[in-house]
């Protein structure tokens, strides 16, 4: 759980919203070179939204791989 700062200080001028994708690592890449076995990688993408003036953070979210960025 992330908690916030409410409510934030004043009016938001300037939301800048932006993602990244995030490699969850399990066993790791030795394994897929010592043994030849490719498999699927997991990754989670995380969204933010910042005040552009504070830095503060106004909303973060983490979402599966499955889900687009249109959902």
């Amino acid at each position: 759980n992330v908690s916030f700062k409410t409510p934030t200080r004043g009016e938001i001028a300037h939301l800048v919203i932006d993602s990244t994708g995030l490699k969850v690592f399990g066993e790791g890449e030795w394994k897929v070179k010592k043994h030849g076995q490719e498999r699927r990688r997991i990754w989670r993408k995380l969204h933010l939204a910042v005040d552009s003036n504070t830095h503060e953070i106004i909303c973060a979210d983490l979402s599966l791989n499955n889900v687009t960025d249109s959902e």
